[in-house]
């Protein structure tokens, strides 16, 4: 065995072989590691949406007080209404017009796209139903009306 270590042949392939090893270690710790960045990117994705849609109803409200409360107005060429404590909403066939509402409130510079959205009637609110966008897989985005005030949550699954 001695006299295989003592063979430079020997030895350059143990070099080869360790320094494969190190550079597997280094890309798999590197996927790894990627891998958590991405996730904590996603759920910060998310939580920012809903800040931004909260932050653009909120800046809406805002403007309606300033207006003299208005029944409705329009923003970008999209026409809402209010509720009655001046929350910003947009009903088409006695629904909230979820797409419109994405539009009016997910960005003030330029359109966010959702992978999917879904429409339900919830216990939330008797009079509307509520939105739940779809942003990433597993990662979903809530809004809704409880008491004629918005709400937007960002949650992991949709709930049944």
């Amino acid at each position: 065995m001695l006299h295989a270590v003592a063979n430079p042949k020997f030895s350059s392939h143990v070099r080869w072989f360790l320094w494969g090893g190190v550079i597997f270690l280094m890309i798999w710790v590197l996927l790894v590691e990627w891998h958590k960045v991405h996730e904590e990117a996603e759920r910060t994705k998310v939580k920012l949406l809903a800040q931004t849609m909260s932050r653009s109803a909120s800046a809406i409200r805002q403007q309606w007080e300033l207006e003299n409360k208005p029944s409705h107005s329009q923003a970008n060429g999209i026409e809402y209404s209010f509720t009655r404590y001046g929350w910003p909403i947009i009903i088409r066939n006695e629904h909230i017009d979820c797409a419109e509402m994405w539009d009016l409130l997910s960005s003030r510079r330029a359109s966010i796209d959702y992978i999917n959205l879904v429409d339900k009637k919830k216990v939330r609110s008797e009079r509307y139903n509520s939105c739940y966008f779809q942003i990433t897989n597993g990662k979903w985005l809530a809004l809704f009306y409880e008491n004629e005030t918005i709400h937007t949550n960002g949650f992991l699954t949709l709930p049944e």
